[in-house]
Parts: structure tokens; sequence; C-alpha cells
């Protein structure tokens, strides 16, 4: 059961990269590649529980859509390391 869950976990970390992009890029307003390898973490915390950073009804839904991913994200892994 464990090793299911781990490959379930894995598989569902797969989209997590691109939304990350997505989140940092509109966070940090840039698109260059650099902003998924620095380590700028005040603006990512902040943006978790504030709309600050996003000023567009699209770009707050993609930040709702982030939000809703990282806590199953979390919850599967919590899953993961309790069984």
């Amino acid at each position: 059961m464990k090793y299911a869950l781990v490959g379930v976990f894995l598989l569902y970390g797969v989209p997590l990269f691109r939304l990350r992009y997505r989140w940092r890029a509109t966070v940090y307003r840039r698109d260059d590649w650099k902003i998924n390898v620095l380590p700028w973490f005040g603006h990512d915390i902040a943006a978790l529980f504030t709309n600050r950073y996003f000023h567009t009804p699209e770009e707050r839904a993609m930040a709702r859509r982030f939000r809703l991913y990282l806590a199953g994200y979390c919850a599967l892994l919590a899953l993961v390391i309790t069984t």
C-alpha cells in the first residue's frame, strides 16, 4: 500500500512543476528560467495567504488552483508519511 501511495504522490507532483513556474512568474513578474532555481521565498509565502500579487481574475484563478493543488499535495505527503 505504501508503494502505491508513493507512486501516486510522485505522479501527482509532476504538474506541480508547471503550476509552480506559473505561480512564481506571476508573483515576481518575470518569465525567465531563473525564477525556478533562485530561492526567493518571501514573496511566495506572502502570496500563499494574500492576493496582493495577483491583479487580474485569471491570475487569481491560477492562484486559487495552485493553493488547492498544494493543499492536496501536502495532504498526500502526510498520508504517505503516516502509513
